[in-house]
């Protein structure tokens, strides 16, 4: 592409052209896959500065480099022309998206921001719509499925290149829709800066990342640049039984739909809870829908309820609809059952967050309640290290008050002492509460130890992990290291061994 036509308007200089090139065949901000005719992206960042590859890049064939006027100082314009700007994820969010010929303006695309929930409404949304004939990719946590292949996802939303990339792919696969999880880190770093969306999704807003936005107001602020991105023709649905929703749409000129449990534009009614799932009953203008979800929890007949307000939208009809969730698309690792033998009921999920399990164990332990089920709550998890510290003691206030029993074990220490997270979260259980907690930094011997004390009727949630297939500690010489390790594998393993030892 012409280097000139795809700067225009863009708020970028353009230094200096004195070797005279001015196409451009790849944008990247990756030194590694520079090829002679790139455009290298050249970012300032709090843990990786692209600055510092910019010398590897135009050596390597980089025919341009955008930056900001330090990093321009370390551009030779004999060997590449310099780009300036001053705000460089969000130029590049727009050039990337320009690069790759504007693909989210030939899709309909939804956004999801949320503490909660935004994966398991992304994969109910992109099954209703793939279903009812409408192809859509899905850009998420858990996986990207780019209209000819799905992959595993490296991180809830990837960065704008491979973003606009990716939307490409969709579009010349025959899409024409797509569905993806938006971060508050991704709104922030404007990684969705170029994008055009046409309807957003507001689950719910509570605690997370805390070490990266410092406060609430900050995280709120965040998200909220997804609802100023939507068009006035565009609709924002939101979770409109989150005591913040009013805040998060504060700046929406889009049309709002109320989603709730009680009143709104579109309502869902749990008609039975048990802890293998829920049956509802939504009503909104789509009619009324009836609908199994292998899924315990209230929260998820509202994530659900979100994902039918959304294909509503669509134009998908209410026979569509229910038509698609005999069979729904349900992500791995929220609140997904291990299927093993025995009385004991084990469940995977990826709540890491105190609301989020909160919400698990409070829902799982009603779910026990109303199928009158007699065993113990257990509670098995952890918290991150080098993460937000202030939820950990929080978490643990959370665990006693709800969970009969409590394993508190590692989740992605990376560089932190394991004992010392552990310890973090047991100082905030009631005393009173303390004996009935296990300490085994080891996650899969804690995971084999409440197979070996759980009795029949027990339901055993691990949290935290949820569709992780990898833990990442540190080695003997505090290095930090990734190794491989999946829960559901881990309790498969437990329970098969210990059949064959008795």
């Amino acid at each position: 592409m012409d280097l000139d036509r795809l700067i225009d308007n863009l708020g970028i200089e353009r230094l200096a052209d004195s070797c005279g090139t001015t196409h451009v065949v790849d944008v990247t901000d990756d030194s590694r896959t520079v090829m002679p005719g790139s455009l290298f992206v050249a970012r300032p960042g709090a843990t990786l500065d692209g600055r510092r590859y910019i010398e590897q890049a135009v050596r390597d064939g980089a025919e341009a480099v955008l930056t900001d006027s330090e990093g321009a100082k370390l551009v030779d314009p004999s060997r590449a022309v310099p780009l300036v700007t001053e705000d460089v994820a969000l130029a590049s969010a727009r050039l990337a998206e320009r690069f790759h010929g504007n693909p989210t303006s030939k899709l309909k695309l939804v956004g999801i921001t949320g503490t909660n929930g935004k994966t398991t409404v992304a994969h109910l949304l992109h099954g209703i719509l793939n279903s009812a004939g409408i192809r859509a990719g899905l850009v998420g946590t858990v996986q990207i499925d780019d209209g000819r292949e799905t992959a595993d996802a490296e991180m809830t939303t990837p960065g704008s290149i491979e973003l606009s990339r990716t939307f490409a792919t969709m579009v010349d696969a025959g899409c024409k829709a797509a569905v993806m999880e938006v971060s508050s880190h991704a709104l922030d770093q404007r990684r969705a800066a170029g994008l055009s969306f046409d309807v957003g999704v507001f689950t719910t807003l509570g605690t997370d990342h805390m070490d990266y936005h410092h406060d609430r107001q900050t995280y709120l602020a965040a998200k909220r640049r997804l609802f100023e991105m939507l068009p006035s023709e565009g609709v924002a649905v939101a979770n409109s039984d989150d005591a913040a929703w009013k805040e998060m749409l504060a700046g929406c000129g889009a049309r709002v739909v109320k989603c709730s449990m009680s009143q709104g534009d579109a309502v869902v009614r749990v008609t039975d809870r048990r802890i293998e799932g829920i049956a509802t009953e939504m009503v909104g203008g789509f009619g009324k829908i009836e609908a199994r979800l292998a899924m315990s929890g209230d929260h998820n007949a509202m994530n659900l309820l979100q994902a039918v307000a959304v294909a509503h939208e669509f134009g998908v009809d209410a026979v569509s609809i229910a038509g698609a969730l005999t069979k729904p698309s349900l992500p791995r690792g929220r609140l997904e059952p291990v299927d093993v033998p025995g009385d004991v009921s084990y469940f995977i999920d990826f709540a890491h967050t105190p609301d989020a399990l909160e919400c698990t164990l409070l829902q799982m332990r009603r779910a026990m309640e109303q199928s009158r089920h007699k065993g113990k709550l257990w509670a098995v998890f952890g918290c991150g290290g080098n993460k937000d510290r202030t939820k950990r003691p929080v978490m643990g206030e959370i665990a006693g008050r709800i969970a009969d029993r409590i394993v508190l074990t590692s989740d992605n220490p990376r560089s932190e002492p394991e004992s010392e997270i552990i310890r973090a979260i047991f100082e905030g259980i009631e005393p009173s509460r303390r004996t009935d907690v296990i300490q085994e930094a080891k996650r899969e011997l804690a995971i084999a130890q409440v197979v070996e004390q759980a009795e029949p009727g027990d339901v055993v949630v691990i949290a935290g992990k949820g569709h992780e297939k990898t833990q990442e500690g540190c080695d003997s010489s505090g290095r930090v290291v990734v190794r491989p390790f999946d829960d559901a594998a881990c309790v498969r393993a437990c329970v098969r061994e210990r059949a064959l030892a008795r």
